[in-house]
């Protein structure tokens, strides 16, 4: 995942609860959460129309959750910007919250 401003993504990502692995040389990085690792590397910012993006509800990356209820209520109580709140679908439960970056983070719970 690419990222644009390490100062500014960072705290957003550790108030999301990804702890920071390391960082290399201000440019990569990798963060954790539940067992998932995300590597991150500092680029240019690609251009796209993001309001368009987010009305067709495109993500960025997808984790997959097993209780998107508690993670929904850390993220409220971490003051995390919703794009899509917790909804159920056919397919299980998911959520979307949107990084300082513009990126779309997708949480999804399966059904069982």
């Amino acid at each position: 995942m690419i990222i644009f401003h390490p100062k500014r993504t960072f705290p957003v990502r550790y108030k999301l609860g990804f702890e920071i692995d390391f960082s290399y040389e201000g440019f990569y990085a990798s963060v954790s959460r539940d067992g998932c690792r995300v590597h991150l590397k500092c680029a240019e910012r690609d251009r796209r129309d993001q309001e368009a993006f987010e009305t067709t509800q495109h993500l960025d990356v997808c984790f997959g959750i097993s209780n998107a209820e508690a993670l929904t209520s850390h993220f409220v109580s971490s003051g995390a910007d919703f794009s899509v709140p917790l909804r159920s679908m056919p397919y299980g439960h998911q959520l979307y919250v949107r990084d300082p970056d513009g990126y779309i983070l997708g949480f999804i719970q399966a059904k069982d």
